[in-house]
């Protein structure tokens, strides 16, 4: 199997990624970034075998709500494809996105998603992170509290 992280090119790609984003979060269309979002995000595709199946995205020295927090990694997505999912490929990316962290420089990752997201939550502390807190009603269309979770590398 040939894996492969390739930076997105913005903002040639953007159009991709908001179709990328569509399929893999298609159970919460409230959470689907815009193409500003993904235009201030540095994104990489893991391409595996010649096939897309999952996209990183990333802010450098800033926190989840979008504060600034030098030495941090806000992981802002991590989405895998439907079809490709339970293969192992979350683990493989979210492995990824702690080497790039550690290879630039951050002194943390922070990264949040739905309270009721148990697979990436299992695997995010299955890799070290540890829920830093909980934020109120975060997400909308349900509303749902935010699991707030960091590493410290």
């Amino acid at each position: 199997m040939s894996v492969e992280f390739r930076r997105v090119a913005v903002p040639d790609e953007i159009e991709a990624l908001l179709i990328f984003d569509r399929r893999a979060f298609a159970d919460f269309p409230a959470d689907l970034f815009d193409a500003e979002d993904w235009a201030g995000f540095v994104s990489y595709w893991m391409i595996v075998d010649g096939e897309t199946v999952g996209c990183s995205a990333v802010v450098h020295d800033e926190d989840y709500d979008e504060t600034s927090k030098p030495e941090s990694l806000w992981i802002a997505s991590t989405g895998i494809l439907p079809e490709h999912r339970r293969k192992g490929f979350g683990q493989m990316l979210k492995e990824w996105q702690i080497g790039y962290a550690s290879e630039h420089g951050f002194k943390v990752i922070v990264t949040n998603m739905r309270k009721s997201n148990d697979p990436i939550i299992a695997l995010n502390e299955k890799l070290g992170f540890t829920v830093r807190e909980i934020s109120p009603e975060y997400y909308s269309e349900p509303n749902e509290d935010a699991i707030v979770m960091e590493l410290q590398l």
